[in-house]
């Protein structure tokens, strides 16, 4: 069961999201599936001249943090997690070359337009040690987003499309993260 003090004392979204399937799971015999959404939404305290406001705070889009976990009774929870809203913008080296074409194509070729994406990166855990993880897959994903977006700090990197910045996203992150398992789609 969960104290007053736990509520209060939350260390990760997803093990917030456990305690709650456990609770109502556990707490109640008619209860035979819970499921739990959580999102961590980036708020910073106002400042003025220095000085931090009291009371007042303003939302950081920096990108959401959210977490699913589904759980049956007697069953063992699935849980995912992720970014959303993670808005970026490049405003040099994007192009749109190099593409299929067919007589619905109405676009030309160019290797220089602003990219502006706003992404959403989801992830599945089949691990034990839940708290290391979700830290250190929230940090994974959230740097190999920026940096494989943007290139560089002091030059960029140039992409040719925005499906090839995607993709260069996702061969990053599972480049970085050791544990993964690969779902094939039909």
């Amino acid at each position: 069961d969960l104290s007053y003090h736990d509520w209060f004392f939350i260390e990760t979204i997803e093990q917030f999201a456990l305690d709650i399937c456990n609770h109502f799971i556990s707490s109640y015999c008619h209860v035979v599936y819970v499921k739990a959404y959580v999102q961590e939404v980036p708020w910073r305290r106002l400042e003025k001249n220095g000085v931090p406001h009291v009371h007042s705070f303003i939302f950081v889009p920096e990108g959401i943090r959210f977490c699913e976990v589904e759980q049956c009774q007697n069953g063992c929870p699935l849980i995912s997690s992720g970014i959303k809203d993670l808005k970026l913008k490049k405003t040099a080296q994007s192009g749109f070359e190099d593409f299929c074409r067919d007589k619905y194509t109405t676009l030309p070729e160019t290797n220089d337009r602003v990219l502006s994406a706003e992404l959403f990166c989801k992830w599945c855990y089949v691990i034990l040690d839940l708290y290391f993880h979700t830290i250190f897959l929230r940090d994974i994903v959230h740097e190999s987003v920026l940096e494989a977006f943007s290139g560089p700090p002091d030059c960029g990197e140039y992409s040719p499309s925005y499906q090839k910045t995607v993709n260069d996203i996702q061969m990053l992150i599972l480049a970085r993260v050791p544990q993964r398992r690969l779902k094939n789609w039909d």
